[in-house]
């Protein structure tokens, strides 16, 4: 997060940002991280968390949102960051719950490389991707506002138009 900060992957996952008043409220990233967390925590209040943990909601900081709707976030149930696994809220998986023993970094490294026995997220594409593509989330929003898609360099064919 402090190397690259909030922006997009190939389209299919944000990375929110830990502060939203860096960010005017208009962001593509809408609402940071404090609305994805509010969402991974109502989630773990409504259909409850994962079986291993003893934590409760509060245990959960989100860190990302997927394309097919997953949370990303971490299990905070260590004193030490550092040793905060990945928690992902799957959307479409069974149990939805799943924690996975690596950090941020590490969890999309392994997501990009099929490092894990299966995808971890509903969605399949970043699984595997070679060459993952970032944007930060500023310049993402340049390029939107010029017209261009941010990950495919091609003009936004919904460029000037309004929608009621």
């Amino acid at each position: 997060m402090s190397t690259y900060g909030a922006g997009g992957i190939d389209g299919a996952l944000s990375v929110v940002t830990p502060e939203a008043s860096t960010q005017p409220a208009d962001s593509p990233d809408l609402g940071g991280m404090a609305a994805e967390t509010a969402n991974m925590r109502h989630m773990w209040e409504s259909e409850g968390g994962p079986d291993e943990v003893d934590g409760g909601p509060d245990s959960v900081v989100a860190w990302g949102v997927s394309c097919g709707a997953d949370i990303l976030g971490w299990l905070t149930v260590d004193h030490d960051p550092n040793k905060w696994p990945v928690v992902v809220w799957e959307r479409h998986g069974w149990p939805h719950w799943k924690i996975y023993d690596c950090g941020m970094a590490e969890f999309l490294r392994r997501l990009f490389t099929k490092g894990f026995d299966e995808c971890p997220l509903s969605d399949l594409s970043l699984w595997g991707e070679p060459s993952p593509h970032f944007v930060h989330w500023r310049e993402e929003r340049r390029r939107w506002e010029s017209g261009v898609d941010p990950y495919t360099g091609e003009p936004d064919p919904y460029f000037g138009m309004k929608f009621d």
